[in-house]
Parts: C-alpha cells; sequence; structure tokens
C-alpha cells in the first residue's frame, strides 16, 4: 500500500506578524506610518554593528527580514569585537549582534543616559577549527591548541591562524588558554574570515579559526575554497570521564554539549526606543527568524515547531 506523507510547518509568519504589528501599532504617534524619528519596528533606516565572526547568518536574516518589510532599510556593518565596542561607546550606532553581553562597565555609558538595554538571545554559535583537506589526522586535543597559545611547540600545531588579532574568537580562545597576550611565534592573525579559510586552504599543516556558520553557508566566492578544507573534531575533557571521544561542531553536538568550544549570540539594542533594533530582534527570535537559523548550521535557541500528517 502506498502512502503520501506531507511535511506541515506550522505559521511562523503569522506568530511573527502579530508580535510585530502589536510593537508597530503601540510605538505610532498619530503621524501616519512613521514611530519615533521617522522609524518604527518595520519601517525607516538604522545601522546594526555584526561581529564578523557571524556576519553570514545576519546577512541571511537580513535579506528575508528586509523582502517582508520592505520600508524596513537595516545596514549591516561588520566589525572585529574591539570595533563594535568602540563605536557603541562613540554612540555611532546602538544596535549590534555579538557572542557576548556588554560588561557592566562596558554599559556605564548608557545607563548614565538612562537608557535600558534591550538583549536578545537568538543562536548559539560554534567555533571551528579547520585544517587542509590533504590531512590525514581530522580530530584535535584541545591542550594543543592552548598549548601554542601559551607560547609553546606544538608538533601537531604548527601554525594556528586566526581572522583578526581583536576579534572576539580570538578573545575567547585566549580566556580558555589561560593568556592575556598572543604568543610572537605559530600564531598568526589576518584581516578576516575568509583569509583564514583562503590561507588554511593554501597551506597544508596549518590550523585556521573560524566561525561555523561561515563553513556550513558560505559565500559563493568561497564554496570551492570550503570544499577542500576538513573540519577537525575535538575532545571534551568536561563530559568525557572514560575514554576519550571527539566531536565536530554539528547542531546536535553543539546542543548536548558535546563540543567543546560553543558560544551564545546576542542582539543588543541600545536605542532606547521602539525602533528597528526591537523590530529586528524580535524577527530572528520568532519562529520564522529561528527556521533560519536552524538551517545556517548554527543551534537557534527555540527549535521551531513542526507537525508531521501521515496519510
Amino acid at each position: 500500500m502506498n502512502r503520501n506523507r506531507k511535511l506541515k510547518y506550522t505559521s511562523g509568519i503569522i506568530f511573527t506578524g502579530v508580535i510585530i504589528a502589536t510593537l508597530v501599532f503601540a510605538c505610532k504617534k498619530g503621524n501616519g506610518k512613521e514611530g519615533f524619528e521617522g522609524e518604527s519596528l518595520t519601517y525607516g533606516k538604522a545601522t546594526i554593528l555584526v561581529d564578523n565572526t557571524v556576519q553570514p547568518i545576519v546577512e541571511d536574516v537580513l535579506a528575508v527580514f528586509h523582502n517582508v518589510y520592505d520600508q524596513a532599510h537595516i545596514h549591516q556593518v561588520n566589525l572585529t569585537e574591539n570595533e563594535i565596542l568602540q563605536e557603541l561607546q562613540r554612540d555611532t550606532c546602538k544596535i549590534a549582534v555579538m557572542p557576548r553581553k556588554l560588561t557592566a562597565e562596558e554599559e556605564a555609558h548608557f545607563r548614565r543616559k538612562n537608557i535600558t538595554p534591550r538583549i536578545t538571545e537568538f543562536a548559539v554559535d560554534a567555533i571551528a577549527l579547520i585544517t587542509n583537506s590533504k590531512a590525514t589526522d581530522t580530530i584535535l586535543n584541545l591542550r594543543e591548541v592552548y598549548s601554542v597559545l601559551q607560547g609553546k611547540p606544538s608538533v601537531k600545531v604548527p601554525k594556528l591562524v586566526f581572522d583578526n588579532p581583536n576579534s572576539s574568537t580570538v578573545k575567547e580562545l585566549m580566556r580558555l588558554a589561560g593568556v592575556k597576550s598572543m604568543p610572537t611565534s605559530n600564531v598568526y592573525a589576518l584581516k578576516s574570515n575568509e583569509e583564514v579559510i583562503k590561507f588554511v586552504h593554501d597551506n597544508p599543516g596549518s590550523i585556521g579559526i573560524v566561525g561555523v556558520n561561515w563553513l556550513v553557508q558560505p559565500p559563493p566566492a568561497l564554496l570551492k575554497y570550503v570544499e577542500d578544507i576538513r573540519i577537525l573534531a575535538l575532545d571534551n575533557v568536561k563530559i568525557d570521564k572514560g575514554e576519550k571521544e571527539y566531536y565536530k561542531p554539528s547542531q546536535s553536538n553543539i546542543a548536548t554539549g558535546s563540543y567543546p568550544l560553543t558560544r551564545k549570540l546576542y542582539v543588543l539594542n541600545y536605542q532606547g526606543k521602539k525602533g528597528l533594533g526591537m523590530g529586528f530582534a524580535t524577527y530572528i527570535s520568532a519562529p520564522e527568524g529561528q527556521r533560519i537559523i536552524l538551517k545556517s548550521g548554527l543551534l537557534p535557541v527555540t527549535i521551531p515547531t513542526r507537525e508531521v500528517e501521515v496519510q
């Protein structure tokens, strides 16, 4: 007997639309479609600063957001973590996507202005270690990476390559390795994630560090390079009590905590008003945005529900 199977998704569009429509109505001041100073949750112009280690996923979400709300124009600027912090302190922009929250000291600038931050967690990212496809060993102990960051030589990690000396991945691994300054040998900082991927592709033996989203959904120009590199599996001493096991940064391993290098992603909104920052944060955290996260290789905060009907 033949059975037709239908996959029916619950409507994230309706859910998201209700939330945003409600917020838009609340912020309107009786002057037509505009809200505060020509900007509402789905209308106007704004700039968002994005940690360049998670650049691809924000580009994907913004592309759909702009398609749904064609009166909203959010300009994405990709920067290092240090650069984002500097721009926020200068008040040149008040919306950012980062793999961490600001510290109390960093937020003091906004609190002095009586601006209450709106922080929205929307995904869990993974820091991936990559090598050339010619490598025969596809597993690596994290202590080898930490040793290199501590200035010690390592046979398995002859060259460790980061995207930028001020990037969030550098800071996170240095924190885990317990070091405050970069070693002067065997560690190299380039200018971008694209350069790291190309460098590893062209230099067998080197190990690069990038956000996993760059590998799951690479820009078209990088596809040929990504196809010719390997993602390393890492050990996790926190959960391995017996025989050592190795884990790759898959969504399931991120969800279970098996992969050791993960971090949460946030939309940080310091606008102090109901503007596009709130509209974007609402969209990316609602079912429609979470489905985009799910397809990106990252782990959404809320797994979008679906119903399966078998006939």
